[in-house]
């Protein structure tokens, strides 16, 4: 899903916390990390490209499509979706932050489903590595 989506949607549900009675802070966490999980994009373009500018990075994987092979995008990963969630359970801060990622992998998810290309990620960190063992 593209940014700005991320964007109006996690302002759109930042905004129904709130009407919940949820404290601002905490609806400002969520917003916030339902949009930086997506700094991933960004360190998987590094690693490969050895570049650091962010516009070129967007344009890169933009021009992949939806029809490629996995990328390890790894704050979209179970285990760390897992890891997460445990720190939740000692904060309030790491409830919010899980809740804003898992808020934008549930909606990268539905519109792989819909657009048919659930394949171009790889969900599991291990997942990948017992796959590129494979390869190697």
């Amino acid at each position: 899903m593209l940014p700005k989506y991320h964007l109006i949607l996690g302002i759109i549900f930042s905004l129904i916390l709130y009407l919940f009675q949820i404290n601002l802070f905490y609806c400002f966490i969520f917003l916030l990390s339902s949009i930086f999980i997506d700094f991933d994009h960004y360190l998987f373009y590094f690693i490969r490209k050895k570049d650091l500018n962010l516009r070129r990075a967007y344009i890169w994987h933009k021009s992949l499509g939806t029809h490629h092979k996995p990328i390890m995008q790894i704050f979209h990963t179970l285990e760390f979706l897992l890891l997460i969630s445990v720190l939740a359970f000692f904060s309030n801060l790491f409830l919010f932050i899980f809740f804003g990622m898992l808020f934008h992998s549930l909606t990268d998810i539905i519109e792989m489903i819909h657009n048919k290309n659930l394949y171009t990620r790889e969900f599991s960190f291990i997942n990948y590595l017992r796959r590129r063992k494979k390869y190697l």
